[in-house]
Parts: C-alpha cells; structure tokens; sequence
C-alpha cells in the first residue's frame, strides 16, 4: 500500500492510500496524535470497506460514491479491508479552528454544528452523496501527472476543490440515498464488470437488466445509488483512468488507445481526456 500526505496551509491534511491488499483482511489503525479531536472525512475511489469508529455502536460500510464524516470519541479510527481488494481512498482531517470559521453562517446538522462550537470530544458520523460533478477532482488526487512542487501545488487544488464541495454537502438536507439489498449490491457490481468487460462495446443497460436479474429500471436506480452516477457516466471515467494507464504504462499510440476504449474519433477522446485531467494524452505521454 501506498501513502502519500498533503498539507495546506488552510488547515487541512490528506493522506492518499493507493495499493492491493493480500490474502488476508488488513486492519489499519489511524491515530491523532494532535490535542484536538479534528473532523474528519473518509471518501473511498472504486473500493468499499468497513470503518470502526469509537463512540458508534458498529463498523460501517463506506463505499465509492459517498463522502463519510466523523469525529471519534477518541483519537483513532480502525480500517477493516477486505482480502485481494484494490483499495483507494483519501482521508481528509480538518482542524476545528478551520471548520469554526467554514461553519460561520452555514446550516449544519445539529450533532456536526454542536461539536464544531464546542470543540467537544463527541462521536458523530454523517453520510452524505458524493457531487457527481466532483469525482473528477477525486480521481486527479490519484492521477495527477506531475512531479515535484508542481505536483505538491496540483494535489493541495485538487484537495481544496474536494473540501469545499465535501464541506457544501453538509449544507444540504438531501438523503444518503436509496437503501440496498447485499444481493442488489452484487447485481450492480456484476453490471459494473460487464460495462467493463466490453469498453469499447459495452452491453445495453436492458441486457443488463436481464442478466442481472434486476431489470433496466430498478438496475438504473441501484447502480445510481451505489456508484453515485448512472452507469453510462460511471463507464466513461472507467474508460478514461484505463486511458491514463495505457498512457503511462505501455507503448500503444495514442490513437490505438482510443478506438480500444471506443471512441470513433481522436478529437473527441483528446477533448474528454482533457476535461477529466486537465492535460491532453500526448502531454501526459511526453511526461513519461
């Protein structure tokens, strides 16, 4: 497993976990070290796992698609992962002077605003959706093709951009989002695979719906619910990390690269790269 820290000078820090687990479940112990019991914020990229979190009664399961909140009632939080997972996740803290000032004016929940006043050791945990339109700044946290003090200044952006819609989401009354059955949940991962199988010619979302079992409808709702976009903007940032990959990581052109992943035109797969990463695929290949 790979870590990676970033500090800014707002008061935020980040620490990015990219890697596989082995054979086994992996527990991760996080502690604070700080006298201040900081918020925190968990927000997985493409894995689930559970989270055991001091003063709440159960572990809970946190998935891709949905920010996590907490403060524990003591200075440690328990990472429970599953056995042969990717696992991507960015943990975010803020200090309470900073989440004082963010929350002059705003409509918090109650429990979030309490603790934010007092500076109270209290546990609390909040579910909120993750912004769809903020998944691009999540998956540039891990992506991000630069090197050096440009790297450090791209990823404390990114990591501001990700707070400040974090930090919205808690204005919001909106709910966590339509409750799943274990056995739902692995119907839309077994759609989720079968877009992935055939990128450039995926299947239908009706023969997914047959095949799943689900139906198109109730598999249109669930996969929502679960990835937190429809399955067919789901597929298209799939298609696009696997185009950094190839970028990156093998000899094929750039051209090669796009009509595997099923763009029928260059432009087209250069102008969506771009809007995803901020930089065209013969930049990023030129940086190899």
């Amino acid at each position: 497993m790979r870590f990676e820290t970033v500090q800014t000078a707002h008061g935020v820090r980040a620490i990015l976990a990219d890697g596989h687990t082995g054979a086994d479940p992996v527990n991760i112990l996080a502690a604070d070290e700080s006298d201040l019991h900081e918020i925190g914020l968990i927000i997985p990229w493409e894995t689930a796992f559970d989270v055991f979190i001091p003063g709440v009664d159960q572990p809970r399961t946190i998935r891709d698609g949905h920010w996590h909140w907490h403060m524990p009632a003591e200075r440690w939080v328990d990472f429970r992962l599953p056995a042969r997972s990717r696992i991507r996740t960015v943990g975010i803290t803020l200090s309470n002077d900073l989440f004082e000032r963010l929350s002059e004016g705003a409509r918090l929940p109650a429990p979030v605003a309490a603790i934010g006043r007092s500076h109270a050791p209290g546990a609390f945990e909040l579910h909120r959706r993750m912004d769809a339109a903020l998944r691009p700044a999540v998956g540039q946290l891990f992506s991000s093709p630069y090197h050096g003090e440009i790297r450090r200044l791209s990823l404390e952006g990114r990591l501001l951009e990700v707070v400040s819609g974090a930090f919205e989401s808690l204005t919001r009354n909106d709910s966590p989002g339509t409750h799943l059955s274990a056995w739902e949940v692995a119907r839309v991962r077994d759609a989720a695979a079968g877009l992935l199988e055939h990128p450039a010619c995926p299947p239908s979302i009706d023969e997914l719906g047959r095949d799943t079992g689900l139906g198109a409808t109730r598999l249109m709702q669930a996969f929502k619910a679960h990835y937190g976009v429809p399955p067919a903007q789901w597929l298209q940032q799939r298609k696009l990390e696997m185009a950094h990959q190839l970028l990156a990581d093998t000899p094929l052109g750039i051209k090669e690269i796009a009509f595997r992943l099923g763009y029928r035109h260059v432009s087209n797969f250069a102008s969506a790269f771009k809007r995803h990463y901020g930089v065209t695929p013969g930049s990023l290949r030129r940086q190899r």
